[in-house]
């Protein structure tokens, strides 16, 4: 029925975001925007968009006005973010982490962007462990490394995805610092379909600040 692509959802791969960021960096962020350019929309696994979506949770006054399609920074951002009603902001607050990071991405890539129903092709967000080694931005946590291999090794072995084995996983994220919430949404909206899920054919498969880092495409039908 058509396309999905997984996307990481960290934060520092957006632009202008590490101002020190090595070369590898702008060649991985690339390699999301093509990834995103195979199709002219995607749909996030979400009911409604966030009116805005920025990140202001990272301390970096910038986003995306969904209602318009315009990214805004500085003064015109704040302003934006004042302006909204208590229901909207309840909306921007409430949206995923994971999401905010794709939306900025999609409006990066000169794609469209809306929720389940505005475009047969699935975007997926995901962040895998921040405590998979000594190094990685969290606390270590046992177990994490195997996790985001498995979750790997599971979206991209064969040519059918085991989605039993990967919902099972899906479901522990949260006990090693991983975000998945969006992939799991996807796959089920798939599979409430009754349609086969393709493995993913990944573009991207290294560690970025010692998180595992994934990009890629297949399809579902």
């Amino acid at each position: 029925m058509g396309a999905f692509a997984i996307i990481p959802a960290a934060p520092v791969l957006l632009e202008n975001i590490d101002h020190s960021e090595a070369t590898r960096m702008v060649e991985l962020r690339t390699a999301i925007r093509d990834t995103l350019r195979t199709q002219t929309a995607w749909a996030l696994p979400i009911e409604t968009l966030p009116p805005v979506a920025g990140l202001g949770g990272w301390g970096i006054d910038r986003g995306v006005d969904t209602r318009t399609g315009q990214l805004l920074s500085g003064s015109d951002w704040v302003e934006t973010v004042e302006a909204l009603t208590s229901e909207e902001r309840s909306l921007a607050e409430a949206a995923d982490p994971a999401i905010v990071v794709a939306i900025l991405h999609a409006h990066a890539a000169d794609v469209e962007i809306g929720p389940l129903g505005s475009s047969e092709n699935l975007l997926l967000p995901i962040d895998l462990s921040g405590a998979a080694t000594e190094d990685a931005p969290l606390a270590p946590i046992g177990g994490a490394a195997d996790f985001d291999a498995a979750v790997i090794e599971t979206l991209t072995a064969g040519s059918t995805m085991d989605t039993g084995s990967l919902l099972e996983l899906c479901d522990r994220a949260d006990t090693v610092a991983a975000n998945l919430s969006a992939l799991a949404a996807g796959i089920r909206y798939a599979l409430d379909r009754g349609t086969r899920v393709s493995t993913l054919e990944p573009v991207v498969d290294e560690p970025v600040h010692e998180v595992r880092t994934l990009c890629g495409t297949g399809i579902w039908e």
